[in-house]
């Protein structure tokens, strides 16, 4: 059985799995284009503990906490995607993916040919293997 807290967590993952996609994409290209001071390539100081280059500086800003949580639950939900088959796949899209402020109720999702207890085992078995991989379960 499912912790219903843990549940409502990678449910949310889930659902927002487009849009932290994009956000992490944004992040990652806003690290690679900043622009910085060619004359100021590399720097050397007293502390060791910044960056001495802008590659490295960029390295370290794209290691920031919040990029590698988003970087994990995209990794997450893309590699259950992945082992999903095709009419689950349509599962999936439909149950989280459809409506972005809530789930697909099962009966409304008439474009699978699945039952409504089938499709809740689906979920159940994407929610079990996100959360695992998340360490949320």
């Amino acid at each position: 059985m499912i912790d219903r807290d843990a549940w409502h967590i990678v449910e949310i993952i889930i659902r927002r799995y487009p849009s932290s996609k994009q956000e992490y994409k944004e992040y990652i290209d806003q690290v690679m284009a900043s622009s910085s001071n060619p004359a100021a390539e590399v720097s050397f100081s007293e502390d060791y503990s910044k960056p001495q280059s802008i590659t490295e500086a960029k390295a370290l800003k794209m290691t920031s906490k919040r990029a590698e949580r988003l970087k994990k639950e995209i990794e997450a939900v893309e590699l259950v995607y992945r082992s999903l088959n095709a009419e689950e796949r349509k599962v999936m899209q439909a149950r989280f993916w459809s409506d972005r402020r809530r789930n697909m109720p099962y009966t409304k999702m008439d474009k699978v040919g699945y039952s409504e207890r089938q499709m809740k085992r689906i979920v159940k078995r994407i929610i079990s293997k996100v959360g695992v991989y998340l360490g949320e379960i």
